[in-house]
């Protein structure tokens, strides 16, 4: 990774700002990914922004910010409405954790610009961003974070104990515990933010969710059901949700005695139906989702399916199951 990380600091040294860009309902693999990688740019004395939704919907991401803010770590947030602005012909955007256009929090703002750099850690899609001037995807790393971690060690600086923090909570999030998509690399990078100052009884906090929320996934999972002895099936009712939880859903059947994998189906939107799916690593989920249109990683996926109710959605999933098993 030495050379890319030659290319991506000779670029940033290059531009005269940088905003940086995640996908739509950012998570904290993403944020704190930009959050390191916002002090290494500001340490080149360029100017950086971070595109960020004005209500983000992600718990650990609001208290993230609201961490920033008591312990007053000062980055500049722009929203939507304004990104444009703060374009010049010598502006890089870097977008993080995400490669597929559709998936960004502001797919627009990549018509206004070339000098755009992907770095992410899903599997490739179709679907990717081109025309780029650095693009980095390696799914062999357990998150956006431990590349940039990695970006970090190379350039022999470190970041807040606050932002170490968040990353190491990011990690853990990614990595369900440390239980998938981790390596020697993954456990290095976790104990590289232990010694700079990452806290786990903060990070603990970070991690927290709410006893509603938590309670209402445990009423969905009682409906779940087995297929072939190993793989975890989910549907929601017809209340609109955010791909988070049906993602949550899917990594907790993970947790259960002889589920390989899971898959989880709900609303997000009136006419839209999303389908999360996780593994533990014998099963390949992101091939099956990739059939229906999505991606992300051997060990977790998702996808999108518009104008369809529920019910054709799990009838779409279990064809696709049907080609790779037998049920």
């Amino acid at each position: 990774m030495e050379e890319i990380f030659k290319q991506l600091t000779q670029l940033i040294k290059n531009s005269d700002k940088v905003i940086f860009m995640t996908h739509q309902n950012m998570d904290l693999d993403g944020f704190a990914s930009i959050l390191a990688l916002s002090k290494i740019v500001s340490s080149f004395k360029k100017d950086n922004y971070i595109l960020i939704d004005n209500n983000p919907k992600n718990i650990s991401v609001k208290k993230s910010i609201e961490k920033l803010k008591q312990t007053k770590l000062e980055f500049n947030y722009i929203y939507k409405k304004n990104a444009p602005g703060y374009l010049t012909d010598n502006t890089i955007i870097i977008i993080l954790d995400v490669h597929k256009p559709t998936m960004l929090e502001m797919p627009s703002l990549l018509m206004k610009t070339n000098n755009i750099i992907v770095i992410d850690h899903h599997i490739k899609c179709k679907q990717y961003i081109q025309n780029t001037i650095l693009n980095y995807i390696n799914s062999n790393m357990s998150s956006t974070i431990e590349i940039i971690a990695g970006y970090l060690k190379f350039m022999n600086k470190t970041v807040d104990p606050v932002i170490a923090t968040m990353m190491l909570a990011g990690i853990e999030i990614d990595t369900n515990s440390f239980n998938v998509k981790t390596t020697s690399t993954t456990f290095e990078t976790a104990a590289f933010l232990m010694n700079i100052g990452a806290d786990n009884v903060l990070k603990q906090e970070l991690l927290k969710e709410d006893k509603d929320e938590y309670m209402s996934r445990q009423k969905y999972i009682e409906n779940s059901y087995m297929l072939k002895n190993n793989i975890a099936i989910c549907t929601l009712d017809n209340k609109i949700v955010d791909g988070n939880t049906l993602a949550q859903i899917a990594e907790d059947l993970l947790q259960f005695d002889g589920v390989e994998s899971a898959y989880c189906i709900g609303y997000i939107s009136k006419n839209k139906v999303g389908i999360s799916a996780r593994s533990l690593g014998k099963e390949d989920v992101e091939h099956i989702i990739k059939n229906l249109g999505g991606g992300g990683h051997s060990t977790e996926a998702a996808t999108q399916i518009k104008n369809v109710n529920i019910e054709s959605a799990l009838n779409m999933l279990m064809n696709e199951l049907d080609k790779e098993v037998e049920i």
